[in-house]
Formats: C-alpha cells, sequence, structure tokens
C-alpha cells in the first residue's frame, strides 16, 4: 500500500497514513475521489521559481487573446483558477520539436475534472502562470482582469470578462474560476 501522508521516523505505521487496499503507491494514491492530478509544464518563472512544491496552494492565471479578437489584438492576463493544491513538482522527460529528449518542469494540480479541463485548454492556447498563496489566505479575490494598455494608462484597468466568475463545489476547498 502507497504512503498518502507523511511517516515520521519512530511512529507507528497507522492505516490512515496508507493509500486504500488497491489503490496503489505513488501520487495517484493521494488524489481524493473525485478529484484528478492535471500536469501544467512550466519553467522557473511560471513554476514560481520552485516555490511551488507539494502541499502549497497556487492561483492560476491566463494570458492570451480572447477568442475573435484581431491578430493585432492587445494580450489580456485573468485568473482561471484559485486556491488550487500542489500535489507534486519535479521534471519530465518530454521531445522538442527535432524528437530530441529534453527535461521538462511539470506541477501537478489537484483539481476537479472541470477545472481539469480548463487547465488542458488554457496550457494549448494561453500563457500559463501560477501565483503562489499563503496558505492561511482561503478568501477569493475577484480581479477584473487587465490589459497591456492599462498598464501604461492608456485605456481603464478593468477588462471585462468573457463570462461572470462561477464557483465550483467540490470535496477540496472552493475554487473560483
Amino acid at each position: 500500500r502507497g504512503v498518502i501522508s507523511d511517516i515520521y521516523q519512530g511512529e507507528t505505521v497507522m492505516d490512515n497514513r496508507l493509500a486504500a487496499p488497491g489503490a496503489g503507491g505513488g501520487l495517484a494514491a493521494t488524489i481524493r475521489p473525485g478529484m484528478r492530478a492535471c500536469a501544467v509544464k512550466v519553467n522557473d518563472v511560471v513554476g514560481v521559481a520552485g516555490f511551488a512544491t507539494p502541499g502549497m496552494r497556487v492561483d492560476v492565471l491566463i494570458t492570451g487573446n480572447p477568442p475573435g479578437s484581431s491578430p493585432t489584438a492587445v494580450p489580456r492576463v485573468r485568473t482561471i483558477l484559485q486556491n488550487i493544491e500542489v500535489l507534486s513538482a519535479g521534471t519530465d522527460i518530454s521531445k522538442d520539436s527535432e524528437g530530441k529528449p529534453q527535461q521538462v518542469q511539470v506541477v501537478n494540480l489537484l483539481v476537479t475534472p472541470e477545472e481539469a479541463e480548463l487547465l488542458s485548454l488554457a496550457g494549448n492556447e494561453t500563457h500559463i502562470q501560477l501565483v503562489l498563496r499563503n496558505p492561511l489566505d482561503t478568501d477569493f479575490a475577484k480581479p477584473p482582469g487587465t490589459s497591456v494598455a492599462s498598464l501604461f494608462g492608456d485605456a481603464p484597468a478593468k477588462v471585462q470578462p468573457a463570462a461572470a466568475p462561477r464557483r465550483s463545489v467540490a470535496k477540496a476547498p472552493q475554487r473560483m474560476y
């Protein structure tokens, strides 16, 4: 049986520290029912300079152009997920455009199936940025999103989101996306 929480030297191995019989070991055994582990490719900047470690909580921001915008449109940034638990962080072997193996930094986030879909689409269509948060801060902010023009004072800072923010209900803490 896989270990699902820390066991310290000299401590008796208790049943609640082990995965259910038949659950196997490794990362899969730590995923709560109804949740998924979703891998996000990161670099030192996206992965919060290596501080996004197991047990930490992050918000997920995306940067890109909304659908239907012109090729010269100004990119926007928007928070799509908040208070997401980091399951693991490390490296994986991937192939570059020439088929040569290369190391890629990966962070696995604990999400609902719906959030996994959002992350998958965001990873393919936009640039993802993880933002580390204090583990005691469980409040949900309602940032309006922003554009490059607002950084220079050429436009209002507020950017209308594509849809009203929703809250997901899961066995993990509530998240806004």
